[in-house]
């Protein structure tokens, strides 16, 4: 009888053991995904993917969406997410490192980005997408930003002094650019420019092509506008966690498979450059694209020398550039 009770117990122990080790795995992680389109966006359905490929890491993650970016930040750093996926203006506030790859005027083509962007997702750079408690486990490119014009003549530098551009009022890098043409600040977020330069409000927006349609910015553009087909920045959409909530070695491999997702991510962005009509693009002259690429240098280097911009990173992109 005592055998028996025994050989109970540690069968009831057992039990008890393998009961809870499937609860620890079954409890989903968070990823809060900030998109504009909701759970109906290219951002969501990304997170989807995700969720699938994360499973082989040993994670299951549970997506929610969010059409304030605000709040999906905000719920991060508070601890509702244990992950969470930003613009790469946003990721400012946990990694100025990878927020850095915005950098202005740095990655002037899409074969660059693609270069510059997989480099840092590789092992050897690891240690560049840490951040205190945070970790940068993807990036993936969603399109150049240009300059959207209510006045297609408004294209020479100069001819932006005096005019308001709507900035978001938590892009310091932005708000520096505009400070440096001479041209006002017209305070927006990422879900009131739009409305702001399609009522006049400003004269002037800086957005990816994939904001056309989406944000109605034709009906700012009307027939006198038009957007400069220069590239400012590129827009990107990262992921960011925190490094202790996860196995070991789960942010590098989060990296690898988003290396393998950029060219899927890079053809939707090049689509929404080919939707916007063609007679809506500005193509500027020779003089003036000098101009434009002296203005961003300026702005870039006055940006790391401030630390707004991460020196290393930025290093890094300016000789992928060069080459």
């Amino acid at each position: 009888m005592t055998r028996l009770l025994r050989n109970a117990a540690l069968m009831f122990g057992a039990l008890l053991s393998t009961l809870s080790a499937s609860d620890a795995a079954a409890q989903a992680k968070v990823l809060c995904v900030y998109d504009p389109s909701g759970a109906a966006g290219d951002a969501y359905q990304y997170a989807k993917d995700y969720q699938t490929a994360a499973v082989a890491w040993g994670v299951t993650f549970e997506p929610k969406p969010y059409t304030s970016e605000t709040v999906a930040a905000a719920d991060f750093r508070n601890g509702k997410c244990d992950a969470v996926i930003l613009t790469g203006v946003r990721v400012q506030q946990f990694n100025r490192k990878t927020y850095s790859v915005e950098a202005i005027g740095a990655l002037p083509t899409q074969a660059a980005t693609a270069t510059a962007v997989k480099t840092l997702m590789k092992e050897k750079a690891a240690s560049l997408m840490k951040s205190g408690d945070y970790e940068t486990a993807g990036i993936f490119p969603a399109g150049a930003v240009y300059l959207f014009l209510r006045d297609r003549k408004v294209t020479d530098v100069a001819a932006l002094a005096g005019k308001k551009i709507c900035t978001l009022d938590y892009d310091d890098a932005a708000k520096t650019m505009v400070l440096h043409v001479g041209a006002t600040l017209e305070p927006a977020d990422i879900g009131t420019f739009a409305s702001k330069f399609n009522n006049g409000s400003c004269d002037a927006a800086y957005a990816p092509a994939s904001a056309y349609k989406p944000l109605e910015l034709y009906k700012g553009i009307g027939t006198a506008g038009g957007i400069v087909s220069f590239p400012l920045a590129q827009f990107t959409f990262q992921i960011v966690l925190r490094t202790a909530s996860f196995p070991e070695g789960f942010g590098q491999k989060s990296r690898d498979w988003t290396s393998t997702r950029f060219d899927s991510a890079m053809a939707v962005a090049a689509r929404a450059e080919q939707d916007v009509p063609a007679s809506t693009w500005i193509t500027i002259p020779d003089a003036d694209h000098v101009k434009y690429v002296d203005m961003l240098d300026a702005v870039r280097t006055s940006l790391v020398g401030k630390g707004q911009y991460d020196a290393t990173i930025v290093k890094l992109l300016e000789q992928i550039a060069a080459q």
